[in-house]
């Protein structure tokens, strides 16, 4: 049973306490009235009044007696007993006159007034002579005769009247005597209920105490263990407690603090004039403005002079008409300065994510170029006559060079990876796309002895919409990775759409070398390579399951893995995914010829590299427009300002003057081209870079790599009206050949150009595809799948340039298995090639012999 608070309780206490105490009084006066009614009545008995009365009338009828004696005595004798006579009538009527004028003579009054009325009638007679009196004794005998009875009868009702009387007092005195007993056993009674009420409130007052003390003495120990520092204040901000943690935050002690005012001693004079109007404001609305409001950060005053950074929180209490203020304290100096700390760390680490974004535009533009220079030579000196030590050192050159290369690439595509956090979602068929990737991995998985097994719903065709790219590079990455790692085992990849969470999930399992349980947990990090012997025979960067979980996040999914060492693993990705109605694609493909006459324009190329600067002359010129060069920012900004042009397309990335530079000087020149439009070409660019090439002054912006329709999208800013129909090649579903890209070639170059080059090609591949089937040297086989790979991706061949590409990285990466495989399988892939190149075309193939 809970007890009351601890100011009821005595509320209550007091409330019972004064009405027992005004009964009490009550009780006393009703005492005391009562024994001296008790007395008065006791006392009222032995009145001597009262009993000569009683007296008097019971000696009436004797002296009535006496008188008539006295009255036949002188009829009898003579006339010397008259006086005897006078005296007794004398004596008889003195005995009427107090029971006349008694105070209860109305009881008998009648009778008393009859007899009275009789004597008085014989007054005269008595007081005549004593002749006249002895004449008439014989009629006054006779009058007494008459009133014979009366002094009895009244006698007798006097006596009677009193007895009643008395019997009434005594009644009167029982009952005031039962009324006081009554009263005292009462007024006992309470005095014994106070004693036991006072015993028991001296109990709960001495519980209550101590408890108050318990509570008091924990309070003091949680104010000395808080950590904040604890000032009690009144309602004039007068320092009424101060406890030991406040000793420790502000230097004072208790004493020194103990009746200050917690403005002056304890704030700087800016925060004290602040408090002191808000404490202004509580004593005249009642109101504040400064408790009850959470935390608050503020500068406070240390016993040694120096402010230092506070969180106070206020709260206020109020005892009676009083009111206290509870302030807790807190130093936060070391906070602020963690937080300073961390914001710093924040600035480093954004400063460091900044520059590493710069670093990967930089490897972009500023390393894979001049890399693909020195590949490039040394293809040249390897096709030149070399001796065979020569011939090996340059081989041994290019397969380092071209490993560096794919390490560079690993690493772009992880910057890739984070950079596509929104991609444009687009129609996907799954099924066709995991055939399609199934299909390109089976040589790799054949050099490795590797069976790979697809698994998918029968539906057919499913599209979903989604970003098909990151996909691709999903599904490349995780069957890759498990073929590398089952030798002679088997992958199986499974599909599966759930309608009802809307979720598409692949399975990736294999029979391989599996994962030890510690290493499950890294091996989505960076760079991670677990340490075994075969795997540090596939030269990986560790960067693939790093790529696909990035990839998978990017499309709000998940990734898991589960692996046993020995017995294989099991990847699992779960991707929501929402269908999409199937992409339409046009049979009756356009390409697209420009009028040079129409929208003809003089435009400056500026760009250091000669490769770049000569294909987008080439670009422009076949678009109708009279094309300008300039090798670098300076020499640019020094013909700008003799020669006006339409547009001027900029490099960036530049040795001298950049391309942001060139910009500003071209604008802050009063030449001929102060207003020209001038165009950002570059490989790599941040957004914020992109805003800095707008401060600068460029009003257009090309991403590298170029085709021609977003060149002329951009210098002419209308596609639709730009542009009127050519030769229109048919679209094929085939993914040997890419139909866009051959479209925009032969718009470039022409038909018959296209036709040459592409001729050209097929007669190079027949020439030499049985001298690199039948030979063994990985060096000569990467030289050739690097040279054929570059003219087949220019010529749209995206599979047999995949192809090529494999055999080159199992080159590079000594893994002769694999390109040995894959070389088998180029005879058959060029000839599907070549079939959908004559599809396409809608000609037969023109292979020499």
């Amino acid at each position: 049973m809970s007890s009351l608070p601890l100011s009821v309780a005595t509320k209550l206490f007091r409330w019972a306490f004064g009405t027992i105490s005004i009964a009490i009084i009550v009780g006393c006066i009703a005492i005391s009235y009562l024994s001296y009614s008790v007395w008065t009545y006791v006392d009222n008995l032995g009145v001597a009044k009262q009993g000569q009365q009683e007296y008097m009338a019971a000696q009436l009828e004797i002296e009535y007696l006496k008188l008539q004696d006295a009255v036949d005595d002188a009829l009898a004798g003579g006339p010397e007993d008259i006086e005897d006579v006078r005296k007794r009538f004398d004596i008889f009527y003195s005995r009427t006159l107090p029971l006349r004028f008694g105070s209860q003579a109305g009881q008998f009054n009648a009778d008393l007034l009859k007899l009275q009325a009789v004597l008085d009638a014989q007054v005269p007679l008595i007081d005549g002579t004593d002749a006249q009196l002895f004449g008439q004794l014989d009629q006054l005998a006779e009058t007494l005769e008459t009133v014979r009875p009366l002094p009895r009868k009244i006698g007798l009702d006097f006596v009677s009247h009193e007895a009643k009387a008395g019997q009434r007092e005594r009644e009167k005195i029982i009952n005031l005597i039962e009324i006081l007993i009554i009263s005292v056993s009462s007024m006992i009674i309470v005095f014994i209920a106070m004693i036991v009420g006072l015993l028991r409130q001296a109990k709960t007052l001495n519980t209550t105490t101590q408890l108050a003390e318990e509570r008091d003495q924990r309070l003091s120990a949680t104010l000395r263990g808080s950590l904040d520092g604890v000032v009690v204040t009144d309602e004039n901000a007068i320092i009424i407690d101060f406890s030991q943690s406040a000793e420790d935050v502000f230097g004072f002690t208790r004493d020194q603090a103990i009746g200050q005012s917690f403005f002056d001693l304890l704030l700087p004079a800016e925060e004290s004039k602040m408090f002191y109007a808000a404490m202004a404001n509580y004593r005249q609305t009642g109101k504040t403005t400064f408790a009850e409001k959470g935390r608050q950060e503020l500068n406070m005053m240390h016993q040694d002079g120096h402010a230092f950074p506070a969180e106070m929180t206020a709260s206020i209490a109020h005892a009676g008409s009083h009111a206290f203020f509870i302030c807790y304290v807190r130093n936060i100096t070391d906070q602020k300065a963690q937080k300073a700390e961390l914001i710093s760390s924040r600035d480093d680490a954004l400063s460091a994510n900044r520059e590493r974004s710069r670093f990967f535009a930089m490897m972009s533009h500023e390393m894979r170029t001049p890399l693909n220079g020195v590949l490039s030579a040394l293809q040249m000196l390897e096709g030149s006559e070399l001796n065979c030590k020569q011939r090996s050192y340059v081989g041994a050159a290019l397969t380092s060079g071209d490993i560096l290369m794919g390490h560079i690439n690993d690493v772009l595509a992880v910057e890739s990876a984070e950079k596509r956090k929104n991609p444009e979602p687009t129609p996907c068929d799954i099924a066709a796309l995991t055939n399609s990737l199934v299909a390109t991995l089976q040589p790799l998985a054949r050099d490795n002895q590797t069976a790979i097994e697809l698994v998918q719903p029968e539906a057919g065709q499913q599209f979903f919409l989604t970003d098909q790219r990151a996909i691709q590079q999903i599904i490349v990455n995780l069957l890759s990775n498990a073929i590398k790692f089952t030798p002679s085992g088997s992958v199986k990849l499974e599909t599966s759409y759930s309608k009802e969470n809307g979720t598409l999930i692949f399975d990736v399992t294999d029979t391989g070398i599996g994962i030890a349980e510690d290493d499950v947990k890294r091996i989505f990090d960076d760079f991670v390579s677990l340490d075994s012997s075969y795997e540090r025979r596939t030269n990986g960067t560790g960067l693939g399951l790093g790529i696909v979980q990035r990839f998978v996040t990017n499309l709000g999914g998940e990734i898991t893995c589960k692996s046993t060492l020995g017995v294989g693993t099991h990847f699992q990705v779960i991707l929501p995914m929402q269908e999409a109605a199937p992409a339409t694609t046009n049979n009756a493909q356009q390409t697209t010829s420009y009028e040079s006459s129409k929208n003809r324009q003089s435009l400056l190329v500026v760009d250091d590299n000669e490769i770049n600067r000569d294909l987008l002359g080439a670009m422009l010129e076949r678009l109708g427009h009279k094309v300008c060069y300039a090798t670098g920012g300076q020499q640019a900004v020094n013909i700008s300002l003799e020669h006006r042009f339409d547009a001027i397309l900029m490099d960036i990335s530049m040795p001298g003057v950049s391309g942001t530079q060139a910009t500003q000087r071209i604008r802050a020149s009063r030449g001929p081209n102060q207003n020209t439009h001038i165009i950002a070409v570059t490989a790599h660019a941040l957004p914020q870079e992109r805003t800095a090439f707008t401060d600068a002054g460029m009003t257009g912006f090309l991403a590298k790599p170029i085709n021609l329709k977003e060149l002329d999208a951009c210098l002419l800013g209308a596609r639709k009206d730009q542009h009127s129909a050519s030769e229109s090649l048919p679209h094929t579903s085939d993914s040997l050949v890419d139909v866009a890209q051959v479209n925009e070639l032969i718009a470039m170059l022409g038909h018959d150009t296209f036709m040459d080059r592409l001729d050209l090609l097929k007669t190079q591949f027949k020439t030499q595809i049985d001298e690199i089937q039948a030979t063994q040297d990985l060096a000569g086989i990467e030289t050739y799948a690097h040279s054929m790979a570059g003219s087949c991706g220019m010529l749209g061949a995206k599979h047999l340039h995949s192809v090529l590409q494999d055999i080159e990285t199992a080159c590079k990466t000594g893994n002769a298995q694999d390109a040995l495989g894959l070389v088998k399988q180029l005879e058959s892939i060029a000839a599907d090639t070549f079939d959908a190149w004559n599809n396409t075309l809608g000609q037969s193939p023109k292979v020499a012999t």
